[in-house]
């Protein structure tokens, strides 16, 4: 579903993203764990299609997004860490006009907008200006437009960081149900416990580049923790994190 070769992305003299590769299956998740300022966010609207690399390769879907960026972004529901809503359209009006957009048909708009405003707790607020809606609910309604046709490939940066913990389970929850589905999950986040949650695969990002990338055990192994602790002691994501960051400035990325 998606191919990355060689990403990198550059203003000026600053190199945010720096020698990305990675590969994602249909039904995956990937989350890429990192700092501010460690090149997520940028590495994200580049695998969307929203910004064109400096450098490599990104192919979603057998589209490569220098060739077709439209088709790319065809194929992609993109979750911004800061919303972009229309503040003079309700909820409801907001997401019908969305589903339009992608397509869907009468029936199954009403369907789908009213079954995600009644999972997120915003259906007695449908009515209501987005204008007046608080950060979290406003975040709310970016990730259910952005998933709202079902895209085979959700990009989601920091999508529960305005969310408080039951809100933020609800939208896990929701993240895995889409992969069940068989959508492909890339999500940005430094926030540990969401990691955990959603994740298949972890990458971890600092200073534009990805240090190493797999399932726990196998950052574990990268992290060289496994050689210090007992065995029936598994080290933790965050103390993996903390090891492989340390060791980013004496590593080239690459695979866990």
């Amino acid at each position: 579903m998606l191919e990355v070769y060689g990403l990198a992305k550059q203003y000026g003299e600053v190199m945010a993203v720096r020698d990305l590769s990675l590969r994602l299956s249909a039904g995956t998740t990937l989350v890429l764990l990192g700092q501010n300022g460690a090149g997520k966010t940028t590495a994200l609207r580049c695998l969307s299609g929203l910004l064109l690399p400096s450098s490599g390769r990104v192919v979603v879907d057998g589209h490569d997004s220098a060739v077709d960026p439209d088709a790319v972004r065809a194929q992609v529901g993109l979750v911004p860490e800061v919303p972009g809503l229309y503040d003079r359209m309700s909820a409801r009006g907001y997401l019908d006009f969305f589903g339009r957009v992608y397509g869907l048909d009468a029936a199954t708009r009403t369907s789908r907008i009213e079954r995600l405003l009644d999972l997120f707790d915003l259906a007695d607020a449908g009515e209501r200006w987005l204008g007046s809606f608080s950060k979290g609910m406003r975040q709310k309604v970016a990730l259910i437009r952005a998933t709202l046709h079902r895209p085979p490939l959700v990009l989601a940066d920091e999508p529960t960081s305005a969310l408080d913990p039951d809100s933020a389970r609800i939208a896990w929850q929701y993240l895995e149900e889409l992969r069940a589905e068989g959508a492909a999950l890339v999500v940005c986040t430094h926030n540990l416990e969401e990691a955990q949650a959603l994740a298949g695969q972890i990458g971890i990002m600092s200073g534009g580049r990805l240090l190493a990338i797999g399932e726990l055990p196998q950052l574990v192994r990268a992290a060289g923790l496994k050689k210090c602790r007992e065995v029936v002691e598994r080290p933790t994501l965050e103390e993996v994190y903390l090891a492989i960051i340390g060791n980013g400035d004496e590593r080239e990325a690459r695979p866990a």
